[in-house]
């Protein structure tokens, strides 16, 4: 542990009813500047470190966020020369109802949030790639099962794989044409969440973003 962080567990949880800030709170950017002060306190630098920010722009973020009530000052280290600030959050929990928001409906409202998140995935990906494999395509053909593809590839008669060992791990897919019974489909949900729990507890030293998702399509 870090010795300006310092966590927490007392259950504070907050129903935020006031419409700016649920709007805040929902906000991909904003709760990336805010995570390194939510269940635990943290220095403004130490913080500015965490998410790549200037101190200045951090200090300003904090002091704004002083002002509508998310931040607290948590307690004053005393030294030589100017004293240290520690900040937390005033929640460790916020619970903010859909119909708070400025969102029209539910469906804006989580595109919002996915379009944040979806364009740093695609930047990372094509960012590797691109390392990787210079110039390439798509290639757009019907497999042996008979169903649509659309694929990235390096030629017009093969796909591009990151799999092979000194590849980036990169991974961007999207399947349509998966047909699976209720039980199967099920199945593949506990599957996948179980898989993303167990990685989710591990603690390398590369911070990667995974996207997962399923749904049944309506024909």
């Amino acid at each position: 542990m870090k010795d300006d962080e310092s966590p927490r567990d007392d259950g504070r949880t907050v129903v935020v009813h006031d419409p700016h800030i649920a709007d805040l709170l929902t906000n991909p950017e904003t709760l990336q500047q805010l995570e390194p002060f939510l269940g635990r306190e943290s220095t403004v630098t130490a913080a500015a470190r965490r998410t790549g920010s200037k101190p200045n722009t951090m200090l300003s973020r904090v002091r704004r966020w002083l002002e509508l009530g998310l931040l607290e000052v948590s307690r004053i280290r005393q030294r030589a020369g100017r004293a240290v600030r520690y900040y937390r959050a005033t929640a460790d929990s916020w619970f903010i109802p859909f119909d708070t928001t400025s969102a029209e409906s539910l469906e804006a409202s989580v595109r919002q949030r996915d379009e944040w998140w979806s364009a740093r995935l695609r930047q990372a990906v094509v960012r590797a790639r691109q390392e990787q494999v210079g110039t390439w395509g798509t290639r757009v053909y019907r497999d042996r099962r008979g169903y649509l593809q659309v694929q990235m590839a390096v030629s017009p008669d093969s796909n591009w794989t990151s799999l092979a060992p000194d590849r980036p791990a990169v991974l961007a897919a999207w399947r349509d044409g998966l047909y699976l019974d209720f039980e199967d489909a099920k199945e593949l949900q506990r599957e996948l969440f179980e898989l993303l729990l167990r990685y989710q507890r591990k603690e390398g030293a590369q911070r990667y973003l995974l996207r997962l998702g399923l749904a049944p399509l309506e024909e």
